[in-house]
Parts: C-alpha cells; structure tokens; sequence
C-alpha cells in the first residue's frame, strides 16, 4: 500500500491511497484544476482515481471532490449527515455515483477495505478511516476536535 498527501491546512486536504489496481482520493479540498496538478506531480491521473471518500463537509475537505467526480464520472462515499450538509452544493443532475455509507461498517473499494469511524467535530456526521490491504494498515485522523465555546479566534 502506498499514499501521498496532495497538502493538508486550511487551503485544502486530500490524500491518495494506491494498493495494487486500487486509487482513492480521501478528501479533496482543492479547485479543479489546483486537484488535477497536484495529482500529476504524484505521476497519476484523474481518470485512474477509483473512488473519493469525505470525511466532512467543510470546505477545505470538500471544495473539489463534486467538480472531479463529475468531470471524471468518479464515485464518491461520504456519511448520510455529510450528504444532508452538501446536498443543496450538490451537481444537477448528480451524474456520477453517490454512496451513502454507515460510518460504522466497514465496505471495501478494489483491493482495499475500508473501516470508517465517526470523530468529535463541528461537522453534522464526521468520520475518518483506516484503510487495509490484508497486510498493511493506514488509520488516517484529521479534524478530530470541536472548538471549545470560551477560546476565541486570533
């Protein structure tokens, strides 16, 4: 199994996942074609992503995962709260498959299975994953914390 980070912060998230015929994007926070060159600096395309995953619904997660699941017919998985959040930013019609998943059962995408597990987050049904390939495991935890009410922004 092997995986990369397109960037991580508040311009935006994704990571690529890669395990035999198998390429999952978790998460992709970045503009069209910002998401497309940092995919290519990896030496990968759009058209051989198999799947994107969300964990939530804020926008440096989110930002590009409708405009290249549309653009590339990519199908993507997120929680039913995830969905009810984004369902209004949602494409028209929605042309490629949307998987609503439980974020307690495992499922699996190719050559990998895939364990969500729900975080405290200000997010209607945030989740992150583990991601197995029968040898190896990549547990993935980001934005696993709610803003306490008395701290007070810089």
């Amino acid at each position: 199994m092997r995986f990369a980070s397109l960037g991580s912060g508040s311009a935006g998230n994704g990571l690529l996942i890669e395990q035999a015929n198998t390429r999952l994007l978790l998460d992709c926070g970045f503009g069209l074609r910002d998401a497309l060159m940092r995919i290519a600096r990896l030496g990968m395309q759009a058209e051989e992503i198999d799947g994107i995953l969300v964990t939530h619904e804020h926008d440096d997660h989110v930002a590009g995962v409708f405009k290249l699941a549309r653009k590339f017919r990519i199908p993507v998985w997120l929680t039913h709260g995830t969905y009810s959040a984004l369902e209004k930013r949602l494409p028209k019609p929605i042309d490629f498959p949307l998987h609503i998943i439980d974020s307690h059962q495992a499922f699996s995408i190719g050559d990998v299975h895939i364990q969500p597990y729900p975080v405290p987050h200000d997010a209607r049904e945030p989740v992150q994953f583990v991601f197995e390939d029968g040898q190896h495991k990549l547990g993935v935890l980001t934005d696993a914390a709610v803003p306490h009410p008395i701290w007070k922004p810089y």
